[in-house]
């Protein structure tokens, strides 16, 4: 197993910074997972890990080695890749036994390394199959399959699953969290995906615009979000967010919606403009609640086990998650209640404040 750690990672394209001073210590055998919207730097700050994009400043440690200024195939690493990238014209068992080959591993040692591969990945009924004959489910465990024969200290994954149906995705999420259970390997997993973060992570990063917003466990991040941000991109549905004033130890997100609080932040000052932020879940409907409100039903999305409620809060937007199956007609008034302690609150900046 293996530390990786990123020490000021710059990264520019002609004028446009990718990766401004970025630094971060991933631990031996953790199941990281950067995540962040399309263009955050996520799958470049990958490929420069991999050695496959170059850097302008910075420096990349593996293990105790600098590996800044190695070509990618010496440092002991291996990637599964989106596409798959795997050769048509060979077999599933050419395919794994492809890298080994051009290392001249011993065939012995190849041969057992492809049936230790196929059968943590149930590959074994496919070996003599060729890639145009496999579901995509299939095409991904034999990528995965591909790296694990290689026997790398660390398991770089760019966003593999995106090709793939939603049931085969839950799938393939479950098979590569038994895989990391079986190898304890270090794995460093790309998605924009945050149902994928949070199932696989030990840790995740959420970046944006090529900085880090925040680094922490996936329930860290969703119980105690640093910034609005990352509030708004870790969650579904995502969380509601009211702009308030403080004032007479009460928040105001309407002359009619008044919040008293026990215990303020420290820092609040009469006359600050505050977001709350309400997880959809911890909206309850005409429960007794340290706080309760009056809105009105918009739309509502039955989803089997659990509805959406979309309703209206003093001109503001704001959607309940109920476990129970509802339907409200648009207009109907509805109570609202929330307790104290499921308020999440930013300062006018969207930095959180201690609460």
């Amino acid at each position: 197993m293996t530390t990786v750690t990123l020490k000021n990672i710059n990264k520019t394209y002609e004028k446009n910074t990718i990766i401004e001073n970025l630094s971060l210590d991933i631990h031996s055998g953790e199941f990281i997972v950067l995540v962040g919207p399309s263009g955050c730097g996520k799958s470049t700050l990958l490929r420069i890990i991999a050695g496959l994009e170059s850097l302008n400043s910075g420096s990349i440690i593996i293990g105790d080695q600098d590996v800044t200024d190695l070509p990618a195939g010496q440092r002991s690493l291996s990637m599964v890749f989106q596409s798959y990238a795997l050769y048509p014209h060979m077999t599933v068992r050419e395919n794994l036994a492809f890298g080994l080959n051009n290392v001249k591993t011993p065939k012995d040692e190849i041969t057992r390394r492809i049936t230790q591969a196929a059968k943590m990945l149930q590959l074994e009924e496919l070996l003599d199959r060729l890639p145009q004959n496999l579901s995509g489910g299939q095409r991904q465990r034999v990528a995965i399959g591909r790296s694990t024969v290689q026997q790398p200290k660390i398991f770089l994954f760019d966003e593999p699953l995106s090709n793939l149906d939603a049931a085969l995705r839950v799938e393939m999420r479950q098979e590569i969290s038994q895989l990391h259970g079986n190898l304890h390997n270090t794995m460093i997993y790309v998605t924009h995906d945050q149902v994928e973060a949070m199932t696989l992570a030990d840790r995740i990063v959420v970046l944006y615009k090529g900085k880090i917003e925040q680094v922490g466990t996936p329930l860290e991040l969703y119980n105690r979000p640093e910034n609005l941000f990352v509030a708004e991109f870790i969650g579904t549905p995502k969380i509601n967010i009211l702009p308030a004033t403080f004032q007479g130890n009460a928040l105001h997100i309407a002359n009619d919606v008044i919040l008293p609080m026990a215990n303020p932040p420290a820092t609040l000052q009469q006359g600050d403009k505050v977001f709350i932020g309400i997880r959809p879940e911890h909206l309850r409907l005409g429960e007794a609640a340290d706080y309760q409100f009056d809105a009105s039903a918009k739309f509502t999305e039955l989803q089997g086990d659990s509805t959406l409620v979309y309703l209206d809060l003093a001109g503001q937007s704001v959607c309940l998650k109920s476990f129970q199956q509802l339907n409200f007609t648009s207009g109907t008034a509805l109570t609202l209640g929330v307790d104290e302690k499921h308020l999440h609150l930013f300062d006018a900046l969207g930095k959180r404040l201690a609460h």
